[in-house]
């Protein structure tokens, strides 16, 4: 065997092994009396595991996959179209784990089902079949496990004693797949390979699976009898009426407009830039972290740190500070990438990828938590899905927006050098961010000095 395809495998094999590892290390190292007695609970980081890195497998390199079939300009409309198709089924799934089926059946049947549309998507670009078919594939794929994450953080939220202490370190094992899926990817020089969304369906199936060992969740009791509304998922709408959610549901819908740039361009220029940066730090890095799926798990390894830091602030944590943290470091990514382009330097991308990790958890994972709190037993799962919806609208517009944006920049007016015209597209991006984070301090204006 080839001493190359021999090391490969060996650091797959790390890479698979090693994660999983680090995360019943990292779950023991918290385990407290009353957690030691739920040893199903264990399973929930399992399902974070395998869901986190699926996902991880084909999202980074999907650009990088659909280049090298000739299929790029099919990626903005799967980016778009996808989140339509989650939209309602996330809110409609949602509506039957808080008032018919047990969640964990739900995630189960669904992880499956949609794990057969993931591979056909990508097999499809391998038998030679029209992009079409890829985005047809895809979208049947976001249908059917759109609601995965929100049946998942409802059953974490559940069934976490102390939710503000104990999410966080569920969360801690998708981060942990993700970072396995990107170094598999690249260590397999899978970064332009449609296998890796094969693989990713693979791992599908094993979510499907771990999903039967959590514990049961079934629906709350109530004596009010669900209308057409609350079956269609349409009752969350109410939890506008509350200030402080509208303004985070608002914000959380513009927030995710330009944060679509991130994994849909920022791997495409680390490719770029390696081509370029041939400084001693750039390829020792390179060395280890070979391609850009690989170099994008800078990000989860910082969103380890911040975790563990959300876990130990708990109740604490003062959730809007947080969020506006999230905002201000996103700008300076944005920044960071920016001066990337004009500067050759994949260094400085490296810095901008590795600050991910808070602004997700700071934003996101705060998000979650800070909902949950404010809702009744009877609406978990809707108002997490609302807030899914949020965020899937926002993927919705973002991918249109920012393709049209990298049209009009960085994908159309290189005529002075080859990166060039990247700065402008991140500057742009950061300003829209900027405003973003003025709608939300502004929105809580009225709310200054009341308890988070």
């Amino acid at each position: 065997m080839d001493d190359e395809v021999i090391v490969r495998v060996s650091k797959a094999l790390v890479v698979l092994v090693s994660p999983l590892s680090l995360a019943i290390i990292l779950n023991s190292a918290v385990t407290t009396p009353e957690r030691s007695r739920q040893p199903r609970n264990v399973w929930i980081g399992v399902v974070f595991f395998f869901m986190s890195m699926a996902s991880g497998l084909w999202m980074p390199a999907a650009v990088n996959v659909l280049s090298a079939h000739d299929a790029q300009w099919v990626l903005d409309y799967t980016m778009a179209v996808v989140p339509i198709m989650a939209i309602f089924s996330s809110l409609i799934f949602a509506t039957l784990a808080d008032r018919k089926y047990d969640t964990k059946t739900l995630l189960s049947v669904l992880a499956v089902c949609g794990s057969v549309f993931l591979w056909l998507a990508f097999s499809s670009l391998e038998w030679g079949w029209s992009p079409w078919w890829y985005l047809f594939f895809h979208s049947c794929n976001a249908l059917i496990s759109g609601p995965l994450w929100v049946l998942v953080t409802k059953v974490a939220l559940v069934h976490a004693r102390n939710p503000e202490r104990d999410f966080p370190l569920f969360r801690i094992w998708a981060t942990v797949g993700w970072i396995a899926a990107g170094l598999l990817v690249s260590w397999l020089a899978w970064d332009a390979s449609a296998s890796t969304g094969k693989l990713a369906a693979g791992v599908r199936l094993l979510v499907g699976l771990a999903a039967c060992m959590m514990p049961k969740t079934p629906p709350a009791v109530s004596d009010k009898k669900p209308t057409v509304r609350d079956r269609l998922g349409l009752g969350a709408l109410v939890l506008l009426e509350n200030k402080m959610l509208k303004v985070y549901f608002v914000t959380t819908l513009l927030f995710t407009i330009p944060l679509a740039a991130f994994y849909l361009y920022a791997p495409k220029l680390l490719m770029e830039l390696a081509v370029v940066d041939q400084g001693g730090f750039a390829l020792m890095v390179q060395g280890w972290l070979p391609g850009p799926s690989a170099q994008m798990t800078f990000g989860q390894m910082t969103e380890i740190v911040a975790m563990l830091l959300m876990s130990y602030l708990g109740l604490r944590a003062r959730l809007r500070v947080l969020v506006m943290i999230a905002m201000v470091l996103a700008v300076f990514r944005f920044s960071l990438f920016a001066l990337a382009g004009g500067h050759e330097m994949l260094a400085l991308m490296w810095l901008g990828v590795a600050l991910h990790g808070p602004i997700y958890t700071f934003f996101s994972v705060t998000g979650q938590m800070f909902v949950d709190r404010r809702v009744p037993d009877t609406m978990r799962a809707q108002a997490q899905a609302l807030l899914s919806l949020m965020g899937a609208m926002g993927n919705i517009i973002g991918p249109l927006a920012v393709g049209q944006l990298y049209k009009l920049t960085a994908g159309e007016f290189d005529t002075s050098s080859e990166h060039s015209a990247w700065p402008l597209f991140w500057w742009v991006l950061t300003v829209s961010v900027i405003l973003c984070l003025v709608y939300y301090v502004t929105g809580y204006r009225d709310e200054k000095g009341k308890s988070e």
